[in-house]
This record gives C-alpha cells, structure tokens and sequence, in this order.
C-alpha cells in the first residue's frame, strides 16, 4: 500500500483551488506554457502532511492504530495563500497554493503527526515542510524561465475563503495506466476548535 496523510478541504475551498487552476491556466495560455502543465483534478486537491510510501499490511495497521488515538493539535481555521513554483531555482516542476491563515496549526499538526509515526517506524523528515497545494506538475520543459512563471504566479489571489480543518486523513494511493486513484483508509477529529463561534467568510 502506498500512503500518505493529508488535510482535505471542504467544498468551498475546493471550489475556490479548482477556480485558481482553471484562472492559472488561461494566464499561462499567454506565454505558451499552460500545456506543459498537468492539473490535479479538483476531487483530488488536499495539503499533504506525509507521504509515506509504500508500506507493508503491518505498518499500515500500525498507522491506521495512531491515527485512531485522540489528537492533541485543535481544529483551526485556514485560507488560502497565494500561488508560486517548486523548486526554488532550476526548472519549474510544480505550481501550488499555500496557506494563508492557519500556517502555524499546520506546522503543530505535521509535528504531531511525524511524533506519533516514530515508534512504528518513521523517522522524522529532513526536509523543511511548508503547506502547500499542489494545483499542477509541469509535464515537459518548457521556454519560460521559472523567474517569469513566478511573475505570472504572483500576480493571481485565489478567493479568500476560510474553512475549518477539523480532521486528518489517511489516504491509500493507487496506480493505474489511468492515473492515481485515492482512498480514504482512516479520518481521524482534531481536538476542539479554538475558534468556536468564528465565522467562516
């Protein structure tokens, strides 16, 4: 099995994700770069916390097992941030959303998260995480140099919409000749939210 942890969006900010890619694309159609870009369908848009590759019948029992534990990390609120590229520097590979409100909470959950792996046999990661939405991977090279990819990128605001993100999820990848397919394994509460009674706008 091939899994990943994740924090799945409501159907507002999907909606809201799925319009940026579809605006996303129609800019990039300017500068001859949209079709180099393969879109993530809209039904599978998420922030993932974890991949955690392929892992045997055991350890997915073992996942699913501190999934099911009580969270400490409580439910927040989160929008969307703006647009931009990975890597860095180098050829473009993937253009994503990152996370306005609600940066910190995700940074306590993956840490959370990467704690409770640990002692079933996931080390920590190295690299730094930073929440992000993956919209696209950019399939072939392309002619505009990344820095004006950026431009394009920087110039777009997804809608501010906020949602709350209440739970985490365990997600099971498969492939196929037409594509990855996700299926949820186990979705687990946060604790109580701190912003009860804030409004969603």
């Amino acid at each position: 099995m091939r899994l990943f942890a994740a924090v799945n969006l409501d159907p507002g900010c999907r909606a809201a994700a799925a319009a940026s890619a579809q605006a996303l694309g129609a800019e990039l159609d300017r500068v001859d770069a949209s079709a180099a870009v393969r879109w993530v369908v809209p039904a599978q848009l998420h922030f993932t916390l974890r991949f955690l590759e392929e892992v045997s019948a055991e350890q997915a029992e073992a996942v699913r097992g501190v999934f099911c534990e009580p969270w400490g990390t409580a439910a927040f609120t989160a929008r969307l941030g703006d647009a931009d590229l990975f890597p860095r520097s180098g050829a473009p590979r993937v253009i994503w959303l990152g996370m306005d409100e609600g940066r910190e909470h995700m940074v306590a959950l993956k840490t959370e998260l990467d704690d409770r792996l640990a002692p079933v046999g996931f080390g920590n990661e190295t690299r730094l995480f930073q929440a992000h939405l993956t919209l696209g991977r950019i399939k072939r090279r392309v002619t505009v140099q990344g820095a004006d990819l950026r431009l394009v990128l920087s110039e777009h605001r997804p809608d501010q919409v906020r949602w709350m993100v209440d739970r985490i999820t365990l997600f099971e990848s498969r492939l196929s000749s037409r594509g990855s397919s996700y299926h949820v394994v186990e979705s687990a509460m946060l604790g109580p939210s701190l912003d009860v009674g804030r409004e969603l706008t």
